[in-house]
């Protein structure tokens, strides 16, 4: 008989402070004296995951005082617009993390900073709010395997961050696509496709600054440099490592294709100006030998005015001779093919 699936956990509503409490792995439940913190933590088998956001001064002394937080590390924390980074202290690791959203049209990065102790994990998020929700329900689905500890959760943390920027590489590759499509339309206007493709480019930017440091995050996790959490974890963080360096890989070709993009769309429009140039230098070349055979004929010689009087005279020296020069420079231009 197939077991039932588990229930999920509550969804955290609001940005009040919002911790939950784990023993063996298996969820307690929410924890609302975050005084108490500390009290909780000193008890065997216990994990704290706390989760902030927009913290207020009261809360991050409480941070400070409940998990020993090194003021240095609270200090970045509570800054925003930290470059993504992993720093080691004596019984904790500190990380910045950058996760990306799309909303509706728009790539969103978010900002995070995270305290990743033996028997805690706390979260901080800088608005716009990165949604945890995803995060929670992985956590969920393993509930009370694998012995699971702050190192599992931390995991879990880094790899739906990960997961989350292949959404954002898919995408991208697709507005690429359509956009090299729509370069060789006639009908395209020019500033609009410019502007996509600068828009495009600062996006692909913005992701890559978001996803290059994870590599460098993640290797000191991979080479088991850090003693908090099990060696049995090291092969999940490798399995998020890969997943990266495949994001970083899109990117960097995404990254070469809207460069390829600019220079096409460049080079297009470089073509459309010489072809008006020379549409324009072929029409002045046309009538420079009819002006020259107007002029001649209205010049007031005598033969002219004596000569020149019968109807077919007129339509064969003055007119033809017109037509007979324009023929010439088309057949001319046909052979040269300049058009």
């Amino acid at each position: 008989m197939q077991a039932p699936p588990k229930p999920e956990p509550p969804v955290r509503a609001g940005t009040d402070p919002h911790c939950v409490e784990f023993h063996g792995g298996k969820r307690q439940g929410v924890l609302t004296d975050l005084n108490a913190i500390s009290d909780v933590l000193q008890s065997d088998g216990k994990l704290i995951w706390l989760d902030l956001v927009e913290p207020t001064p009261e809360q991050f002394d409480l941070l400070r005082r409940e998990f020993d937080l090194h003021p240095l590390a609270i200090e970045d924390a509570q800054t925003a617009h930290e470059r993504p980074k992993i720093e080691t202290y004596a019984d904790y690791v500190f990380l910045i993390v950058h996760p990306a959203t799309w909303e509706g049209d728009r790539l969103v990065v978010h900002e995070m900073a995270v305290f990743a102790g033996q028997r805690y994990l706390v979260t901080i998020h800088h608005k716009p709010a990165y949604a945890i929700g995803e995060v929670e329900r992985r956590w969920h689905l393993h509930d009370g395997e694998l012995g699971l500890d702050s190192g599992f959760l931390l995991y879990t943390l880094l790899d739906t961050i990960v997961d989350g920027y292949f959404p954002i590489s898919d995408r991208l590759e697709e507005w690429i696509a359509t956009l090299q499509t729509d370069l060789f339309e006639e009908r395209t206007d020019q500033k609009e496709t410019l502007r996509e493709i600068f828009v495009l480019k600062n996006d692909v930017h913005q992701a890559r600054r978001a996803v290059v440091p994870m590599r460098d995050i993640l290797q000191p996790l991979i080479r088991g440099d850090l003693k908090l959490f099990g060696a049995d974890e090291i092969p999940f963080y490798r399995d998020v490592y890969d997943h990266a360096i495949r994001v970083i890989d899109q990117l960097d070709s995404a990254r070469d294709f809207v460069n390829s993009a600019l220079e096409i769309h460049l080079s297009l429009v470089a073509n459309r100006q010489n072809e008006v140039a020379k549409q324009l230098a072929i029409i002045a070349t046309i009538f420079l030998p009819l002006t020259y055979i107007t002029g001649f004929f209205g010049q007031n010689f005598g033969y002219m005015v004596n000569g020149i009087v019968s109807p077919q005279t007129f339509w064969m020296l003055g007119v033809g001779s017109q037509l007979a020069g324009l023929a010439g420079l088309l057949l001319y231009f046909r052979l040269k093919r300049w058009f």
